[in-house]
């Protein structure tokens, strides 16, 4: 059980009204243990009229269930999508290219993802929920969307640092920088193969392990290594754009990820770099790629063990990737 308006005046949420029955059931929501750390952790992400609007919605659930009534929609339109602008805290961050959007299956929710420039002409990578009601896969993805907000929050090497936060009962945006929108498959297109793109690639990995490394140390796993979620500076080092799946588990996914699955996904993902092909059982890279040195060859198979106990480390994938 975990109280809307503080129980104490220094509380979360502070600022919010304090009822003279602080412990009444007015002022008190029905959570489980991780639900109430998350909420009091990021109170700025979990503000009071959310709060609140979280509480009525499960009361009325709770009421439609016990009557059993014809299904209805919830009144209004679908929600909006992103837009060409996104404001938060006053700031205009305006979005770049073509979002990428998912609407629920009931209709009541959008996730929008997208590039945009900051005023100043920084690049970020923004991502936006849009609801009309706070139906269940609405809460996922906020508490998703607030789990990652909280780790960012931290400052861990090699993830993403977040720029800005906001939660409104109808939106939720959290906004990453990112050090271009260059992605890994942009950067290397049509020249991983050649021998200078090799030594860029092994020297500029480091980072982007780094980052899956901290994910990893917290027990989580990005589970959506991509070439278009790593991205790269204009030396060639690579950095992670979010945290992926680390915090929401895709519908089609039995299980969460692993992190001897982000070892396997990532060089997978650089030997089809240096060798314009997807590994083959017992071939190493330097084999189909002569400037693929043995140790960095090395490294790929090791990370590409059909055993995920021996797949190594991501930090020790990294160093064996250096050239």
């Amino acid at each position: 059980m975990g109280h809307i308006a503080p129980h104490s005046p220094d509380g979360p949420r502070r600022e919010a009204a304090r009822p003279a029955e602080v412990d009444g059931f007015d002022n008190l929501m029905l959570l489980c243990p991780s639900c109430h750390r998350t909420i009091d952790k990021e109170p700025d992400l979990w503000p009071e009229p959310y709060l609140r609007a979280i509480k009525a919605e499960h009361e009325g659930w709770v009421v439609v269930e016990r009557s059993r009534p014809e299904p209805r929609r919830p009144p209004g339109g679908e929600p909006a999508g992103i837009g060409g602008t996104v404001e938060i805290e006053g700031l205009a961050y305006h979005v770049a290219g073509d979002p990428e959007e998912e609407r629920s299956a009931d209709g009541t929710a959008i996730v929008s993802r997208a590039f945009a420039l900051t005023p100043d002409g920084g690049h970020v990578w923004i991502r936006r929920i849009a609801a009309r009601s706070p139906g269940p896969a609405v809460l996922e993805w906020r508490a998703a969307l607030a789990g990652e907000a909280g780790l960012l929050a931290e400052a861990l090497p090699g993830l993403p640092p977040r720029v800005a936060a906001s939660v409104t009962p109808e939106t939720a945006v959290l906004v990453t920088a990112v050090p271009s929108f260059t992605t890994l498959a942009g950067f290397y297109d049509g020249r991983g193969r050649e021998a200078e793109a090799v030594r860029v690639l092994g020297s500029g990995v480091a980072g982007l392990c780094e980052g899956l490394a901290s994910l990893h140390d917290r027990g989580l796993a990005h589970g959506a290594v991509s070439p278009d979620s790593i991205m790269t500076d204009r030396a060639g080092s690579l950095f992670l754009r979010d945290a992926g799946h680390a915090f929401l588990r895709p519908d089609h996914a039995a299980e969460p990820a692993e992190p001897a699955e982000d070892v396997r996904r990532l060089a997978e993902l650089i030997h089809v770099v240096v060798t314009g092909r997807p590994p083959i059982p017992l071939v190493s890279a330097a084999v189909l790629n002569p400037a693929v040195p043995e140790r960095f060859a090395h490294a790929l198979d090791r990370a590409l063990s059909p055993d995920p106990a021996e797949r190594g480390h991501i930090l020790e994938l990294g160093e064996g990737l250096r050239i």
